[in-house]
């Protein structure tokens, strides 16, 4: 019986552990040559900060130097009432992950959508993604 009752313990534990939300989420958009990416993002923890990521893939020519440094992304984010903001950021083409936002703390809380546009998509580049990570 005590037995019984030590390995139950053991397995609520266990599962009340492993129901937790994660702490990022990643989204990823294979590009299709419109320039256009947009993604929806949970931002409901209240009492949560976030780092935005983004990522990208980028294929580099083999025989000869690659010129591309950065390219620009326009960035308008929609709030869950419809407010927007909006933004140019360059992001740098060596790097594949790029941290965008450290300790963000959203106005409203809800699902937030993030619309990218490249206006000079680089020819090489595969998709796009987001990483949203609730800071510890």
């Amino acid at each position: 019986m005590r037995l019984r009752c030590v390995w139950l313990m053991i397995t609520v534990a266990v599962l009340a552990v492993s129901c937790r939300e994660p702490r990022a989420r990643e989204y990823y958009l294979r590009a299709d040559r419109t320039g256009e990416y947009s993604f929806d993002i949970s931002l409901t923890d209240s009492l949560a900060r976030y780092d935005i990521s983004f990522y990208t893939a980028i294929v580099k020519p083999l025989l000869h130097k690659d010129t591309l440094a950065s390219f620009p992304m326009q960035i308008v984010w929609r709030s869950p009432s419809g407010l927007y903001f909006s933004e140019t950021v360059y992001y740098p083409a060596a790097s594949p992950r790029v941290l965008y936002r450290s300790g963000l703390i959203p106005s409203e809380y809800g699902t937030w959508n993030i619309g990218i546009t490249l206006p000079e998509e680089p020819s090489r580049l595969r998709g796009l993604g987001i990483i949203c990570e609730k800071q510890k």
